[in-house]
């Protein structure tokens, strides 16, 4: 299906009247419009070839966090996980390294020299408990790690030659869902899978996501991945 055409059905589906030229940044905020279970995106993208996987991925993400009222009143903009399933700490460091080595495959893929280096070796994950601390803001502060995988890691899929002519498209409608750029990538990796040999490199950060845990880097040797503090 030409993008053109895509876009004209996005924009039926939300009774929104299309742009006059192809405007990534008009799709923002589509998706929320479909909350809790996004049943009526149904067929959205059938004229796709991946447009099964790409709806069985939107559909994880209603079910976790597709109800957006808030305990206290009021509803998110947001897709946010407030009741993630239990995780242990064993379970976080596995899904933390095939994070962190499916970052490197496709970061070498890619030509990325930048993360490939502060991918090599992996560095160390330590899993805690509790809320996590803030990343430095300082730029100075902050290791090249972290600087890698604020600035590098998020454009990667950007670089993938010959992916799917809608993924640029889609793009900020998709990152707008959470603000998380992993998570956006898993839910349009699809529309890339077909053109490269990694294989599915945000899944394990999207099992991290739904059971809220968060990661927090504050040296290139290491990263802290944080759970929810449970309670008994």
């Amino acid at each position: 299906m030409p993008t053109e055409l895509l876009i004209r059905r996005f924009h039926e589906l939300a009774n929104l009247e299309a742009p006059a030229e192809n405007d990534p940044d008009a799709l923002i905020g589509f998706f929320q419009m479909f909350r809790p279970d996004g049943r009526a995106l149904e067929g959205l993208f059938d004229s796709l070839d991946c447009g099964r996987e790409l709806h069985r991925r939107l559909d994880d993400l209603y079910a976790i966090a597709g109800d957006d009222r808030r305990p206290q009143g009021g509803r998110d903009a947001y897709f946010i996980v407030r009741r993630g399933p239990l995780i242990g700490a064993e379970r976080v460091g596995e899904l933390g390294t095939a994070w962190l080595t499916g970052m490197k495959e496709l970061a070498a893929e890619v030509g990325d020299e930048q993360l490939v280096d502060v991918l090599s070796p992996l560095p160390s994950i330590r899993v805690l408990e509790g809320i996590p601390p803030k990343n430095p803001k300082v730029e100075h502060e902050k290791s090249a790690f972290l600087v890698a995988m604020q600035t590098a890691a998020p454009a990667m899929c950007e670089k993938i030659a010959n992916a799917d002519p809608h993924a640029e498209m889609l793009r900020p409608a998709y990152y707008f869902n959470t603000c998380d750029p992993m998570v956006r990538d898993y839910l349009m990796w699809p529309l890339y899978a077909g053109v490269t040999s990694v294989k599915d490199p945000f899944s394990a950060y999207f099992e991290l996501w739904r059971h809220r845990v968060k990661y927090r880097i504050f040296n290139d040797k290491s990263i802290d991945m944080y759970i929810p503090r449970q309670v008994s």
